[in-house]
């Protein structure tokens, strides 16, 4: 299903493959992508295309209906709200230009990055709420948040699922050395944009890096 990945352009292309729903599944995902992730589906194969590896992904919500058929949830007469969200694997040659890039807009974006080895920077200091909801008669929900304890806790899963799932169904050989390289060298990476109002702009931040390779 993943095929005999040779170069880090091949593991790209596995990953282009999923999100055209050609390749039903990844390591990290095990089901086809959601309705709210296709909104997003040219700006995440341009990305991955280039290098970073998308496991997790959602829109900015201002206010959609609880009911809403893409991206509402709990329960009736309520509203729900998402700040954009990208969680991707990337090469450590794209981690400077990419703190760099996300320093010039200010408090914009909330960031995590780790690798396998425990190297991480952050601008977050306390969990964050990445989606929440208004019900009536009912206190603010927080069904998903950004938290620095469970991230960590994350990436030791995260990385062994690049040699479980992935390296070892291959006999010793370029593609197991390869994946390999890429679970021992590699960061986890995740983006919060925090002005869920205006124009997400996590995409462009990633392709001004993509420009500078």
């Amino acid at each position: 299903m993943w095929g005999n990945p040779a170069t880090v352009d091949d593991i790209s292309s596995v990953f282009l493959s999923f999100l055209e729903g050609k390749t039903k599944e990844l390591p990290w995902i095990s089901s086809e992508i959601s309705p709210e992730t296709n909104q997003l589906k040219d700006d995440l194969s341009y990305i991955n295309k280039h290098g970073f590896w998308t496991i997790n992904s959602q829109p900015a919500v201002n206010g959609a209906p609880s009911s809403d058929l893409t991206y509402g949830w709990g329960p009736s007469g309520g509203v729900v709200y998402q700040k954009a969200y990208l969680e991707f694997f990337t090469s450590p040659d794209n981690i400077e230009p990419l703190l760099k890039i996300i320093e010039s807009y200010g408090l914009r974006f909330t960031y995590q990055l780790i690798n396998i080895k425990g190297d991480y920077h952050t601008n977050l200091d306390d969990p964050m709420a990445v989606t929440w909801g208004i019900f009536p008669g009912k206190q603010v929900a927080q069904p998903t948040i950004v938290d620095p304890v469970s991230f960590k806790v994350w990436k030791d899963e995260a990385f062994c699922l690049w040699l479980t799932k992935w390296a070892s169904i291959y006999e010793e050989g370029e593609s197991k050395k390869l994946i390999t390289s890429i679970h021992d060298n590699y960061f986890l990476v995740n983006i919060v944009d925090n002005n869920f109002i205006e124009q997400p702009k996590i995409f462009e931040v990633l392709k001004k890096v993509i420009s500078k390779q």
